[in-house]
Order: structure tokens, then C-alpha cells, then sequence
């Protein structure tokens, strides 16, 4: 690790924090093509196998402010190499899983490598020149978006040439090397912002969030009119409002709510929101509808490793 009075050329930082994130939007897309495999390898059904997305945008959603929050209070560099640690044994958990319940598991600490977002961001803001932020940032966020659609791309010919497992194995490489070339590449900031984490608001964050995916997830199963499911919607809905006025209460608040008052600001994350949930309704059903045989009468019968070339009639 870089010390304090051998502070690193920032664009080796760049370098590293950009592999990094390139190596966790992989995983948010990568396994979306695969779900009909993994919904018959781990022998579950459709409506379970999506947790495999599901639990990996929970815990990113609990833990990208929460680890943003330690790593301005104990130390940037130091709270990103352990976050992509825990990625790391996230991926081995994923790839190791025989079931469902275990590849949720693996899926969960994936995803609280989401913190490695807002600390990135704090790194480039603590450590480079203020003409190269925002360029620095833009780039980054860029990032998310060009992993995200490689990984797409790359699942088909991973599971093809080495199988399914591989698909979890490769970016945890990746996060791990990450992780070694952040410890000796990214200097620590002397920058600290004291204050505390409100683990009260990260539980309701998390209760709330639990139970509104729990109803939406089991709502074509249990019955969209059944007490189970609408007891599910009532609990997300006052723990969301609760949620919401212990945020405005406190001093420090994980997420500042009053910021959504801001017209630029609620915009902005009503745009994200509503983009958010058409991307990921299309990850996690349109592999099923594609890969569905056309027996069912819907179908496609596509697999993950499609070839165009049997389709092109030959010449007689």
C-alpha cells in the first residue's frame, strides 16, 4: 500500500478501480442469460431461481451506502480491498453451490460488493487533480454499462467452451487481482469524515425491500389477491414510510432523504428506478421466453450458446 508521503500516480489508481468495476458489472449480467440452466442444474423453479438476481440487487442495495459510509470514516482504500475480498468469496460460494438455497447465498455477498461504487467514486475525489474528476467519474459509471453488456455477450461462449461455474470463476479472478493491485496501487486517503452508521434505517432498508420482493416473487404462485401476498405489500409499504421518517430524523442518514426534494435529484432516480426495472425484468425473463421449446407453444428453443450457421440453408 502507497504511504502517505509516496501518494501513487492516480492513473494507476484509475486503472485498478476501473478493471474493478468492470469486474462487478460483469457479474450483474453474466449469470442473466444462464437463469434457465441454473433453474434446471439446481433443480427450482422460475420463480425462485430469479433470487439468483434478486438477493444480488438487495444486498447492493443495503450495502452500497452503508460501505460508503465506513470507508469515509475508517479509510477509502482500505474498506474497497475488503469489499472485493468478500466478492471474491462470493464468486467461490456461487460456483461451488449444488443448490439454490447456497447459489442465493453466494449471490448475496456479490452483491454487497456494490460498495465498491461510491468508494471508487470518494477515491477519485480524494486523489485525483479536481480537473480530472469528473471525467474520471463519467468514465467509470461508463463502465458499469460496457461490463454490463459484455457479460451478456460472454455467457453464451463461457458456458459453451468450460460450463456454467466458469461464469463466476472469471470475474472472481479478476475481483481478487483487484483486490492484491488496490492494496499496493491505491494510496490511503488521509481524508476522514467522522460519524456513525444508523443500523436501524439499514434494517428497515432491508426489512422493507425483503418484503416487497418476497410478495412480488410469490404472487403467481400464492395468489396476487391472497392475504400471504397482500400482507406482504402492507408490511413493505408502512416499513417503507417508517424507513423513510427515521431517515429524516437523523443527523447522518445513510440515505438523505431531503436531497429527494431537490427537482434535478428525484428526477434523476425516478428515471433510474423505472429504466432499472424494465432492464432487469428483461434479464430475468427474456433467457426463460427465448430458451422455452417451442413444445410449450411459446417458446423458442434457443439455447445460451446459439449458433447461427445450422439456421442458413445450403445451397442444393
Amino acid at each position: 500500500m502507497a504511504a502517505a508521503g509516496e501518494r501513487a500516480d492516480y492513473r494507476w489508481t484509475f486503472v485498478v478501480l476501473s478493471a474493478a468495476t468492470a469486474s462487478f458489472s460483469l457479474m450483474q449480467s453474466m449469470v442473466s442469460p444462464v437463469l434457465p440452466l441454473l433453474q434446471r442444474e439446481l433443480h427450482t423453479s422460475q420463480n425462485t431461481v430469479t433470487w439468483v438476481l434478486t438477493a444480488y440487487l438487495l444486498a447492493a442495495s443495503v450495502f452500497t451506502p452503508i460501505l460508503g459510509r465506513v470507508g469515509d470514516m475508517i479509510g477509502k482504500e482500505k474498506v474497497y480491498v475488503v469489499t472485493l475480498l468478500v466478492l471474491v468469496v462470493g464468486t467461490a460460494v456461487a460456483a461451488l453451490a449444488n443448490s439454490i438455497g447456497v447459489m442465493i447465498v453466494g449471490r448475496a455477498l456479490q452483491g454487497a460488493g456494490g460498495g465498491i461504487i461510491p468508494l471508487s467514486f470518494g477515491i477519485i475525489r480524494d486523489e485525483f487533480p479536481r480537473a480530472k474528476i469528473a471525467g474520471a467519474i463519467g468514465t467509470l459509471s461508463a463502465m458499469l454499462s460496457v461490463g454490463g453488456g459484455l457479460g451478456i455477450v460472454l455467457a453464451g461462449p463461457v458456458v459453451h467452451a468450460l460450463g456454467y461455474r466458469w461464469l463466476f470463476w472469471i470475474p472472481g479472478a479478476f475481483s481478487l487481482c483487484g483486490a492484491i493491485a488496490a492494496h499496493f496501487f491505491i494510496p490511503e486517503s488521509p481524508i476522514r469524515t467522522p460519524g456513525k452508521i444508523n443500523f436501524f434505517a439499514a434494517g428497515l432498508l432491508s426489512a422493507w425491500l425483503v418484503a416487497l420482493l418476497i410478495g412480488v416473487s410469490e404472487a403467481p404462485t400464492w395468489g396476487w389477491e391472497s392475504g400471504k401476498v397482500l400482507g406482504l405489500f402492507a408490511a413493505a409499504a408502512v416499513l417503507l414510510l417508517l424507513w423513510i421518517a427515521v431517515e429524516l430524523r437523523s443527523a447522518q442518514p445513510l440515505i438523505d432523504m431531503r436531497m429527494m426534494r431537490i427537482h434535478a435529484v428525484w428526477t434523476a432516480n425516478l428515471v433510474a428506478f423505472l429504466f432499472g426495472m424494465g432492464l432487469y425484468s428483461m434479464f430475468a425473463f427474456l433467457p426463460e421466453f427465448l430458451q422455452t421449446p417451442k413444445s410449450a407453444g411459446y417458446g423458442f428453443g434457443a439455447s445460451v450458446w446459439w449458433r447461427p450457421w445450422p439456421l442458413v440453408a445450403s445451397s442444393p
